[in-house]
């Protein structure tokens, strides 16, 4: 039988090729074919078994002089996982194992709740807590006067440590005297708990939107990197308690929607 035509790494190469330090995978590569696909079965195996949310991989430079193979190949091999979610590059740092992805269904809830309930460990932390007048948009919208007082909230919401969105929320002072002594991670517990302010309902729209310096900076991402955006109008009752803007990554969040059909059934 005439041998194949396909390039093939050498088995002892790949058994010896992940041996970086604390990195070592010295399994078979099983049925890669191409370089490519052999480089990216690497990847992958060692991801499943060394590596976590986080963490690094070997530098394009030493898989490129540890496999055997040109640059390109493993460019091509790290830009197919990229494209898979398992991995992301940070601008300027390297290329990482992605963190927690979270399928989210459009409805009234906390972010520390939500994340809970799909097994991730929740974390936020406050930037910045303030009074502040209120100007004519944030008053429209929480149904107050302009230049009454308000409470500006802005905090990175995490889980399982991976930042997932950056928040900035307005609140009536009117409503929550004392809440900037007060922890401020999961608001509406505290809004119930210390305030009997339970929320009822909100309306919500999302958008998307590009990153800019300061959102790339807190959730650690490239400039310009995609965002999805929600703003909400929340409510206690007839009361109108919350204006809040949440940038979520486009790489870590995905929305799910029911459709139903509106009036008439049309063929």
């Amino acid at each position: 039988m005439p041998p194949s035509s396909t390039p093939q790494l050498d088995p002892a190469t790949v058994a010896a090729a992940m041996d970086m330090g604390r990195y070592r995978i010295d399994r078979p590569i099983g049925a890669a074919t191409t370089k490519r696909a052999q480089v990216r079965d690497i990847l992958e195996r060692l991801i499943d078994a060394e590596l976590h949310p986080g963490d690094a991989i070997p530098s394009e430079r030493a898989l490129v002089v540890r496999l055997g193979v040109s640059r390109v190949t493993v460019r091509q091999a790290i830009a197919d996982l990229v494209e898979a979610g398992v991995l992301e590059r940070v601008h300027g740092k390297g290329t990482y194992v992605t963190g927690p992805q979270v399928d989210s269904r459009l409805h009234l809830t906390s972010f520390s709740r939500e994340m809970r309930d799909r097994g991730l460990i929740p974390a936020t932390v406050v930037l910045s807590a303030t009074d502040e007048p209120a100007g004519d948009d944030v008053a429209y919208a929480l149904r107050i006067r302009p230049g009454q007082p308000v409470i500006r909230v802005e905090r990175l919401r995490t889980a399982d440590g991976t930042p997932m969105a950056y928040e900035v929320g307005h609140y009536p002072a009117a409503l929550f005297p004392g809440l900037l002594q007060r922890e401020l991670g999961t608001l509406y517990d505290i809004f119930a708990s210390e305030y009997g302010v339970v929320v009822t309902s909100g309306e919500q729209t999302v958008r998307a939107e590009s990153a800019d310096a300061h959102q790339a900076r807190i959730l650690g991402i490239a400039r310009r990197a995609p965002l999805l955006v929600q703003e909400r109008v929340t409510h206690a009752g007839d009361r109108v308690i919350e204006l809040s803007t949440s940038w979520y990554r486009a790489d870590r969040y995905r929305i799910h929607m029911a459709i139903t059909p509106r009036g008439a059934r049309e063929n």
